[in-house]
């Protein structure tokens, strides 16, 4: 074997470890991003979480408002009813969005687990689940049956 051809086998090994090195790195690099994406896209998850929550706190007309629509949204003004449309359209599209990010894997199941729980707590009140049906056709399809599957289980519950 001449040194120019060992020479050129060497060359092809280094080459072939530097191609390996480089594939760990670029899988490393992907990783962490994808661990940067994922903390990205829950930090907004919960910011919007806080955006939704924070009228009611900040805003004790809201609060009052909000009371009243729970506790009654047949007794709304024509303004008033736009504005509990418009919150309850935002927050099904919250939680429409956190049962999509859950779905495909963006949130894990203990953080899905709790929201779950809040959205279970929500429609225990009247009002929430009926306004839901009646505009459910606003919603993924994904949402409408996780609702449903949650407003059966409350009404066993309250049956037995």
């Amino acid at each position: 074997m001449s040194t120019l051809q060992a020479l050129g086998n060497l060359g092809e090994f280094v080459g072939a470890v530097g191609v390996v090195i480089s594939l760990v790195y670029l899988a490393q690099q992907m990783q962490q991003n994808t661990t940067s994406v994922r903390a990205a896209s829950f930090n907004a998850m919960v910011q919007n979480s806080i955006r939704l929550l924070e009228h009611a706190f900040r805003d004790s007309e809201f609060a009052a408002f909000l009371e009243r629509a729970e506790r009654d949204p047949t007794g709304l003004t024509p303004a008033e009813r736009v504005r509990w449309d418009a919150y309850m359209t935002a927050v099904y599209r919250h939680f429409g969005n956190l049962l999509y990010q859950y779905r495909v894997g963006a949130l894990e199941e203990q953080m899905w687990a709790s929201y779950d729980r809040t959205l279970r707590d929500h429609l225990r009140t009247p009002s929430w689940a009926e306004w839901y049906e009646a505009h459910n056709h606003l919603f993924s399809t994904a949402l409408t049956e996780h609702v449903r599957c949650i407003v059966a289980e409350l009404q066993a519950e309250r049956a037995a």
